[in-house]
This record gives C-alpha cells, sequence and structure tokens, in this order.
C-alpha cells in the first residue's frame, strides 16, 4: 500500500502554486499588453483582473516564501496541520477551519 506523506502533499502543492504563479504572472502582461493595443477595451474590467492577478500573485509568493521557510501549513493559532485541500484552495490561508475568525468581524 502506498502511503503519501504531508510533505509529498506540499511537494505537489508547491508545484502547483508555481505553474499558477507562472499563469497569473502571464495574464498581467497580457492585460499590460492589450490595455495598450485596445483603446476602446473596459478599463474597469481591466483593472479588476489586474487586481485580482495582483492579490492572487502575492498570495501565491507568500505561500511560497513560507514553503521555502518550512513554516508553512501549520494553523498559526493552534499550530495544527491545515488540511491540503484548504490549503489548495486559499495557498493564503493562515487558520484551520476551528480556528479560522469570521469574516467581516
Amino acid at each position: 500500500m502506498y502511503a503519501v506523506s504531508r510533505q509529498d502533499e506540499l511537494g505537489v502543492l508547491r508545484i502547483v502554486l508555481e505553474e499558477q504563479y507562472e499563469r497569473h504572472t502571464t495574464q498581467l502582461a497580457l492585460l499590460a499588453r492589450q490595455a495598450s493595443q485596445l483603446p476602446g477595451a473596459d478599463p474597469a474590467a481591466a483593472a479588476a483582473l489586474t487586481a485580482a492577478s495582483r492579490r492572487a500573485l502575492g498570495d501565491i509568493a507568500r505561500a511560497l516564501h513560507y514553503l521555502e521557510q518550512d513554516g508553512y501549513g501549520s494553523c498559526e493559532r493552534c499550530a495544527r496541520d491545515i488540511p491540503i485541500e484548504q490549503l489548495a484552495h486559499r495557498p493564503s490561508t493562515r487558520f484551520c477551519t476551528a480556528c479560522r475568525p469570521p469574516r467581516g468581524g
């Protein structure tokens, strides 16, 4: 029987995050090029897409940094491992589901 370790899962997540980083970097370059080539383009839509890509890049860069420092994937409050699925969905998460602060408050 094959058992996957937490380190193996984090290694796979690192690959996924690196691919996402590249994709968002490419998207930002394409948005910048389109904005200069299409004067009639919707500036609000382009600005929203640019902002979303920049936020995603920041989240991914932070996650990759913490992966390098071996401090990624543990809840900041209880120190338990955050499930890989939760990390994959939201790389910037710092808390497990039980410790996550309520939104908007």
